[in-house]
């Protein structure tokens, strides 16, 4: 990340950029905003209005010059706070009349609505180019040629309604206010994430997260390896890869911290359905990942919910289940994760079939 000295703006690395609400959309601004804006720092091709990162743009203007070329109409559009040139590229002679008329026949088996639309689009997309005096909307990409920013278009009409300009006046300064004056700031979680990955540089320790994060695969890579179907935390530790990497990075630690690391690693795997936390005993985890007792105990439950009267037709919703689950002693805190992953396991299987996108029956009944 890197700071403005005069503004002490944060402006973010280009793979955060996608966090911003407003960067993949056309975003409505002055014409005098899109020409002071400067090249966002570290990645030369995209503006930075105070540190939003900006490369699509929507304007709307007056035609003030008209320029053609052999492929391509130039206008100069003013809004009344400046003028920028706009580069539209003309369709193919041979491509527009197939699009404009040619095929005619591809819009006969469309509804009439939808063929009228069609022919709409088709007048709109005239050939023909913009006169001086003309209201047009352009839409499209900010782009540097010669040292000097223009659009280069890739969505273009004339406006004839007389109250769009009026409405688009009237818009700018709300979304000026409520949007492009307010930075970019990275949610929480991503902020921690970065500062945490900095300290893991500046120290060259790695943290207990990304500790976690490891034995999360190395326990994944166990499991799908070995065909046990229960196991306590504490018999992990006695893996020697495990044992490995928890030395390799926690040689002044105790049992029980090193245990404690091993149930975040579970936890993580339980949040994923892959696993399920048991209540009849300290420290003892169902794996889901083979056949396991979780899938039987929810077709108990699917096979006792569906014969009442209620439940007969549709089936049980996922929630039902979970609630029939936690009435049980081993399955006291299941998650609605694990009970997901083992329904649509079972449907895979063809054990269950899904009768709504939430409600699941037994095959056969």
């Amino acid at each position: 990340m890197a700071k403005s000295e005069e503004t002490e703006l944060t402006f973010y690395p280009k793979d955060y950029w996608g966090l911003d609400f407003y960067f993949r959309s056309f975003n409505k601004m002055y014409i005098c905003d899109i020409l002071e804006m400067e090249e966002y720092a570290m990645f030369p091709g995209a503006f930075a209005y105070k540190n939003h990162p900006v490369y699509k743009v929507d304007i709307l203007g007056i035609v003030v010059r008209v320029d053609e070329k052999s492929k391509c109409y130039i206008y100069a559009v003013d809004d009344g706070t400046g003028v920028v040139s706009c580069t539209c590229w003309k369709i193919p002679i041979q491509g527009w009349l197939e699009f404009n008329g040619g095929d005619e026949h591809k819009y006969k088996d469309l509804p009439e609505t939808l063929q009228q639309r069609a022919r709409d689009l088709s007048k709109e997309s005239s050939i023909e180019s913009y006169n001086l005096g003309d209201l047009v909307q352009m839409k499209g990409k900010i782009k540097v040629f010669r040292s000097r920013k223009e659009i280069s278009v890739s969505n273009h009409c004339k406006i004839t309604d007389p109250m769009f300009e009026a409405a688009r006046m009237s818009e700018l300064p709300k979304i000026y206010k409520s949007c492009y004056d307010k930075l970019f700031v990275l949610p929480q979680k991503v902020a921690e994430e970065i500062a945490l990955s900095r300290k893991e540089e500046e120290s060259g320790q790695k943290s207990d997260k990304h500790l976690v994060r490891e034995l999360k695969d190395i326990l994944l890579t166990i499991l799908q390896e070995r065909s046990m179907t229960v196991f306590f935390a504490q018999s992990l530790l006695e893996n020697n890869e495990i044992e490995k990497l928890l030395s390799s990075k926690m040689k002044e630690m105790d049992r029980d911290s090193r245990l404690r690391i091993v149930l975040q690693a579970l936890t993580l795997l339980e949040d994923d359905g892959q696993l399920c936390g048991r209540c009849d005993k300290k420290d003892y985890f169902e794996v889901l990942l083979h056949n396991s007792y979780l899938e039987k105990a929810i077709q108990g439950v699917l096979q006792r919910e569906t014969t009442k009267p209620k439940f007969s037709d549709q089936g049980c919703h996922y929630f039902h289940i979970l609630d029939e689950l936690h009435k049980t002693l081993q399955y006291r805190k299941v998650k609605k994760s694990s009970v997901l992953y083992c329904l649509d396991k079972m449907e895979a299987q063809s054990n269950v079939i899904r009768t709504t996108q939430k409600h699941y029956i037994l095959c056969g009944v």
